[in-house]
């Protein structure tokens, strides 16, 4: 009985330090020593900001610098790469180009031709813009394993895929190369209208340039998974480092 009642005190001793804290100020002093409280709004706050914090931290992402850019792709090369040699000299990367006319994903796919030139060059970022000889095609399943083999060449390499800037849609296989490279690692040209030259297929130069502008600020904002510093070149630079691939060139 006695052991029973010293229970039921203690008890009561614990309901009356915890009612007493309740309705005590928000710090208490015993001497030397003194206790704060700390409300259900501090706790929740202090882990609102260290939720804020972590965001934040995953959020940032470093912008590259002094970069060497790979960039290969079809004939639509042509006009984005003299846009890109722009920005290249103003921000102080180097740009290597190589333009194989007429080429397909199952060129690039079934030869060494990409490891061919990331040798040569040593690159540190790659940009590449393929399928605008392969929009209306059918064949979606070869297609789509050529655009994983081309993603698998890449490696490591940071890297942009452009997708065409289609003129009449497509069946399908821009949906695929969306499809199969990291996020944030395609551009999605389709829905820009640009006037085209002659043959009504390729851009005029200054409509080239307008895409690669757009691509250029896609590459240099958070959406980017490799963000890279691509202010607005206020001057125009003389293409150079370019390599030209005719459409009867088999590949390395």
């Amino acid at each position: 009985m006695r052991e029973q009642s010293k229970i039921f005190l203690l008890l009561v001793a614990v309901l009356a330090i915890v009612i007493g804290y309740a309705i005590v100020p928000g710090e208490v002093s015993f001497g030397k020593f003194s206790l704060k409280k700390i409300n259900l709004t501090q706790l929740q706050k202090a882990d609102n900001n260290d939720s804020t914090a972590l965001a934040k931290r995953k959020e940032k992402k470093l912008y590259r610098r002094n970069q060497t850019f790979l960039f290969i792709g079809d004939s639509m090369v042509e006009g984005l790469s003299r846009r890109l040699g722009d920005y290249a000299k103003e921000n102080g990367h180097k740009l290597y180009t190589v333009i194989w006319y007429g080429s397909t994903t199952e060129k690039w796919a079934n030869s060494q031709t990409i490891e061919h030139f990331i040798k040569k060059y040593k690159p540190t970022y790659i940009l590449l813009c393929l399928g605008s000889n392969e929009l209306f095609i059918n064949d979606l399943d070869a297609r789509e394993a050529n655009i994983k083999a081309i993603v698998a060449k890449l490696g490591n390499y940071p890297y942009v895929w452009i997708s065409p800037a289609s003129w009449n849609g497509d069946t399908g296989i821009i949906n695929l190369m969306k499809k199969h490279t990291k996020q944030g690692c395609f551009f999605d040209s389709r829905g820009l209208k640009l006037k085209r030259g002659p043959d009504h297929y390729h851009p005029t130069w200054k409509a080239a340039a307008l895409w690669l502008n757009k691509v250029a600020a896609f590459m240099g904002s958070s959406k980017a998974a490799y963000p890279v510093v691509l202010n607005t070149p206020q001057h125009h630079h003389k293409a150079t480092n370019t390599k030209l691939l005719q459409p009867s060139f088999k590949g390395f």
